[in-house]
């Protein structure tokens, strides 16, 4: 799964890939393995369903940043800097794969409410994160336009 994601890339989207993980070298491992994590729990929980702009998508990319956070602070105690990594590397993975003004503020902002739903979650299983994240993704909020997120802070939300 992670060998196809590489291959997708050109060459400064894998030197921008490579210089995050310099900086962070602690944070390649976990971070790959909360990956493919998440990509797991996303298939069982959604089927493909979670590759589309609608609630499973934003389960997905709270749920990464997530897992990312714990399996980080595993090797590093410092969760502020464990949750400004994650955000990095998860809104790099926007810059990398673009997608249309309305897609890319949905993803950016699920990122961001991730790190925020982290607070509430950071000391249950996994088991108790995904059905956490399960329901915050059935109450998320439809958006239409990018300034509908304006006045949405701790909501997921999805467009279809």
């Amino acid at each position: 799964m992670l060998w196809r994601i590489f291959k997708k890339l050109d060459f400064m989207q894998l030197f921008g890939l490579f210089w995050l993980f310099l900086k962070n070298p602690v944070y390649a491992l976990p971070t790959i393995f909360a990956t493919k994590r998440c990509m797991n729990i996303a298939y069982r929980e959604y089927g493909s369903k979670h590759h589309l702009s609608n609630k499973a998508n934003a389960f997905r990319h709270a749920l990464w940043v997530v897992l990312i956070i714990k399996r980080c602070l595993k090797w590093r105690d410092n969760e502020e800097k464990v949750k400004t990594w994650a955000k990095a590397f998860t809104d790099w993975h926007e810059d990398f794969s673009p997608n249309e003004a309305l897609e890319r503020t949905m993803d950016l902002h699920n990122n961001a409410v991730g790190v925020i739903l982290f607070e509430k979650i950071k000391d249950k299983s996994e088991a108790e994160i995904v059905s956490f994240l399960k329901r915050k993704a059935s109450e998320a909020v439809q958006i239409k336009t990018v300034n509908d997120v304006e006045n949405i802070e701790t909501d997921l939300i999805y467009i279809v």
